[in-house]
């Protein structure tokens, strides 16, 4: 990687992908996400008061939303957050589809720990 804050689509693609954690913080996602991403809500990733997230603190982790924007603002926090390599995705996932990286089925988004209503309810 050129520096410690983005990635391009290129060095995602020739990435060893077992140390890559792919998080899909789109807006608006279309019926794709890249190959076994994550996807969460951009607006609750930035209001959450404290990140508890189930992501590697070891490994890369490559935030992506459609252009390469927003995903900047969401590595930082993570960073902030003691997600230490986090990285943007330039151009985002428009980049990522123009690159010929894998994809699949979008996924269901995944709640914020500590978030209201999320986790198993107790009976």
């Amino acid at each position: 990687m050129p520096n410690n804050t983005s990635i391009t689509a290129e060095e995602l693609k020739q990435a060893d992908q077992n140390r890559i954690t792919l998080v899909d913080v789109r807006g608006r996602p279309d019926k794709q996400q890249l190959r076994g991403s994550r996807r969460y809500d951009p607006d609750k990733l930035m209001a959450a008061e404290e990140l508890d997230l189930p992501l590697p603190h070891d490994g890369t982790i490559v935030v992506y939303c459609g252009h390469g924007n927003s995903s900047q603002a969401i590595a930082q926090r993570l960073r902030d957050q003691g997600y230490d390599n986090a990285v943007s995705l330039e151009g985002g996932y428009e980049a990522a589809k123009e690159a010929d990286l894998p994809l699949e089925e979008l996924s269901q988004e995944q709640p914020i720990p500590g978030e209201p209503d999320t986790g198993i309810k107790r009976i």
